[in-house]
């Protein structure tokens, strides 16, 4: 079936095109040649299998949006304006201002919401049904290593160094007169902002604190409200464009804002942040505490784990007995190269089970404190086996049985859903059955 609007009386321009259904859902070649073009990124063309692979992976989401729809599968309309809202704020700070994206695209933002939010809807209910379709997926032990014993010797990967530590922080309280002098040296730096005495980026360049801006004025491009702390963009919002906020306090430091521009909701600020310093005296009792510690760690007279959960200022790591854990997939082993060359320094020169003197480091906020490291366990670097890296073959074998039942379900579901399939791609050599069910 094509979509055609008149030219003239006598001709007729065709603008898109049915290639596929799937129950009540339809695949539009427009469908298929953006997907094209996301695939190559707009450089060159896909082969004939590439188009068949891409019709076919279209016309199975097709078919999972038909059953989420028949399953009453839902997705609220604020995840749904959330996910659009977030697609748009990447563009905009792509293209560095509302006007400049709305020029490049030709609508309104607006427009677009509405544009994107029927995409997105459906996107989300693919992925929902998906996920319901696996639901009840779950893996042993067994599963596992009848996997492994599938792969060739040589078809295992290499993996690199990796370590397991643990650690106990102190990490000293700041003063209140320590604070108060902060809040009371920005206060001055902000004076002479106002009084026109100097300019913001020589201030930020040699003051800020802040890593990310500091060497650009101070300032962020445009963000959208919800990019940054509350008590920032309650700073930002409560002060007019060209003015210094007061000064504040968030969970980086003190901070005054300069305000550059505010447009609906998004905004242009420069900040200059600086955090407390803890007093030599207090970094020193730490260090005599930890002093302390190491006596009762080397003397077995407390373990490790205890003396994190009774010592360590660090929430994160004193409830796991000192253990740090690996914020990209929960577990406790650690690449070595992506530990900071500081951390390598420390850790690489103990054998497992051993622990470091008490050292001075600077945590991400800024603030100093002292900390010891026990190396738990160094795994060399080294082909993959069952032993030592059974969770990554556990989570394989977890997408293999998952795709099974994705498998099974699509069966299934050609045998009972209606399938229509475009002349030109009846050629196409297809995973799933889609000819046969095609009615």
């Amino acid at each position: 079936m094509m979509f055609a609007c008149a030219m003239s009386a006598q001709k007729l321009e065709v603008i898109d095109e049915i290639i596929g259904v799937a129950g009540g859902e339809i695949l539009l070649k427009s469908e298929l040649e953006t997907g094209a073009l996301e695939v190559t990124k707009g450089k060159g063309g896909l082969s004939q299998d590439q188009y068949c692979s891409l019709f076919e992976n279209l016309l199975f989401q097709k078919l999972l949006l038909n059953q989420s729809k028949l399953d009453s599968i839902e997705v609220s309309d604020a995840e749904v304006q959330g996910q659009v809202q977030r697609r748009l704020d990447y563009f905009i700070q792509m293209f560095g201002s509302v006007e400049e994206f709305e020029r490049n695209y030709g609508k309104t933002t607006a427009q677009l919401k509405d544009e994107y939010f029927d995409l997105i809807k459906d996107q989300l209910l693919v992925q929902r049904m998906q996920e319901d379709i696996t639901k009840n997926v779950r893996v042993t032990p067994s599963d596992v290593q009848r996997y492994y014993a599938t792969i060739p010797s040589d078809s295992l990967p290499l993996i690199g160094e990796q370590i397991q530590y643990s650690r106990i922080v102190i990490d000293p309280e700041i003063k209140e007169d320590q604070k108060q002098s902060t809040i009371n040296f920005l206060d001055s730096l902000r004076n002479r902002l106002v009084k026109g005495q100097s300019i913001m980026a020589i201030e930020a360049a040699r003051w800020s604190e802040d890593p990310g801006s500091s060497a650009k004025g101070g300032c962020y491009p445009l963000q959208r409200k919800g990019s940054f702390v509350p008590e920032y963009e309650a700073a930002v919002f409560n002060t007019p464009e060209g003015g210094y906020s007061p000064v504040f306090e968030t969970t980086y430091g003190y901070h005054f804002v300069k305000v550059i521009e505010i447009r609906g909701e998004y905004y242009e600020s420069c900040h200059i942040l600086m955090s407390p310093k803890v007093s030599a005296g207090d970094l020193n009792k730490a260090r005599i505490q930890l002093d302390s510690v190491m006596i009762a760690l080397k003397s077995d007279t407390m373990s490790f784990a205890k003396a994190a959960q009774r010592f360590s200022t660090e929430e994160s790591t004193r409830n796991q007995g000192g253990r740090v854990m690996n914020p990209y997939n929960g577990g406790t082993k650690h690449d070595v190269s992506t530990l900071s060359a500081e951390m390598n320094l420390t850790l690489m020169s103990l054998q497992p089970g051993q622990m470091s003197d008490p050292v001075l480091v600077t945590a991400e906020d800024g603030h100093q404190q002292y900390v010891i490291y026990r190396l738990d366990n160094r795994i060399p670097a080294h082909i993959a086996n069952i032993k030592d890296d059974y969770d990554i073959f556990e989570s394989v074998t977890k997408e293999n049985e998952n795709q099974k039942e994705v498998d099974k379900w699509v069966k299934r579901k050609l045998a009972s859903t209606y399938i229509q399939i475009a002349d030109s791609y009846k050629t196409c050599l297809f995973e799933f059955p889609w000819l046969s069910a095609n009615k």
